[in-house]
This record gives C-alpha cells, sequence and structure tokens, in this order.
C-alpha cells in the first residue's frame, strides 16, 4: 500500500510541477521556498495516513529557552493552530519547531492531497510573518538552506 500511494503522491507533485526527491519507500521531499527561505516539507506515509511535516526552526537557535519565553511561543502557536483552517504546528522534544497536516491515504485525492499539502507552507509563513516577529526577542526564521 505505500509504494502505491507514494507513487500517487508522485503523480500529484508532478500533475502541479513540483520538484521533489524521494527518499525512501515512505517519505518525499518537497523542497519550497518561502520569503526567499528554502524549506524541505516532509510527505511521509505512515501506514494509513499521510503526514506532511517542515520544519521552521530548530530548538538550539530559538533565541530564548526560558519557561515564560516558550509557554509565550507555545501559547501563540496553538493559538494559531486553532484559528487558521488546516494548520498545525507542533513541537519536539528539543523543541523544533514544525508546520504539519495528516490525511488518511486510502480517502486521499488530488485535490485534497493539495488542500492539505498547501496548508504547511501557508503556515510556515504565518509563523514567519505573525508569531516570530511578536515574540521578545524575536525569532529569526532562517530556513534549511540557499534558495
Amino acid at each position: 500500500m505505500q509504494k502505491n500511494t507514494q507513487t500517487r503522491i508522485k503523480s500529484f507533485l508532478e500533475q502541479k510541477d513540483l520538484r521533489y526527491e524521494v527518499v525512501d519507500d515512505s517519505t518525499i521531499i518537497v523542497p519550497y521556498e518561502i520569503e526567499r527561505r528554502l524549506f524541505k516539507p516532509l510527505v511521509s506515509i505512515n501506514g494509513s495516513w499521510i503526514v506532511v511535516s517542515c520544519l521552521i526552526v530548530e530548538g538550539k537557535d530559538l533565541p530564548s529557552t526560558e519557561v515564560g519565553y516558550l509557554l509565550k511561543l507555545f501559547k501563540s502557536m496553538l493559538v494559531a493552530t486553532h484559528n487558521l483552517p488546516e494548520i498545525n504546528f507542533d513541537v519536539d522534544g528539543e523543541n523544533n519547531i514544525y508546520a504539519s497536516v495528516d490525511m488518511r491515504a486510502d480517502i486521499t485525492d488530488y485535490n485534497n492531497f493539495f488542500s492539505e499539502f498547501f496548508a504547511v507552507p501557508y503556515g510556515v509563513k504565518h509563523f514567519i510573518e505573525k508569531i516570530a516577529p511578536s515574540m521578545d526577542p524575536k525569532i529569526e526564521v532562517k530556513g534549511c538552506g540557499d534558495t
């Protein structure tokens, strides 16, 4: 099933003329430029689910790890997740910050895939424009390399 799902996703990406790199049978990287910064959303097939996740900021690059600072940051992310359709912000154990979406593989078609997929770069853009500059000190979002 993973191979069939990956073949379908590659077809969707090709129809939109989006570049991609196949990592393995369950992971595709779709490089994406946002605000003149390169990001690398990962499309992962996890059993019955397709998950799109994009690293926005590494925890080591946050200007502060004080509890009050992180509480304000994480609350801003939760409020944005609540207010914005389709967008999820999440964090891992090292305080790396992501935008992500998930969808059931068996019911995902072209339109549904891109409705979900494009929420991720929109979430990254929202973080860059609204959340990062609202923090004191502000968060510098670098992306993951040159465009």
